[in-house]
């Protein structure tokens, strides 16, 4: 991802996110330079690094390009997602979250504003994309979670 087009995709996030007219509380992870000169309230943080795993209990929603890492952990604290994919597994990562029902896909390249407030109003309001999260919460759980999966890693390494 370029500079350039990433820091179109996240201006274009907390943008919208301003724009939301139920007043929400935003994070932007974005590096220094990119977001930090919008005119935003309080309520719209941006740091170029953030405790991630650490703000999951707190958060309502995630945004983001479709890692594996942020969607696994937004799924395991029953999270509704709004994913933007941009290269590599991160268009088959996205489209197992709609396809599950967690969450929303939005073009990275395209996504305005009003399209990333749209997917995040949609998220937050329709009850399904947070049930079919928080049943992957529980699927997640009910599999072990991460002791499960390093004892199937040490299992194949011997």
């Amino acid at each position: 991802m370029t500079r350039e087009a990433g820091g179109r995709f996240l201006r274009a996030a907390a943008e919208g996110l301003l724009t939301l007219s139920e007043r929400v509380q935003a994070i932007v992870v974005a590096p220094p330079g990119l977001v930090d000169d919008l005119d935003a309230p309080a309520d719209l943080y941006t740091a170029p690094y953030v405790p991630q795993v650490d703000l999951m209990p707190r958060l309502a929603a995630v945004v983001c390009h479709a890692g594996n890492n942020t969607v696994c952990e937004a799924l395991a604290h029953g999270l509704p997602l709004v994913v933007a994919p941009v290269r590599d597994d991160q268009p088959v990562i996205g489209d197992q979250v709609v396809r599950s029902g967690a969450g929303l896909r939005i073009k990275f390249g395209r996504a305005g504003a009003s399209v990333v407030a749209g997917a995040v109003r949609t998220v937050l309001s329709e009850p399904a994309h947070r049930q079919a999260a928080a049943g992957l919460r529980d699927a997640f759980a009910a599999a072990g979670g991460v002791a499960a999966a390093a004892d199937h890693i040490e299992k194949l390494a011997t």
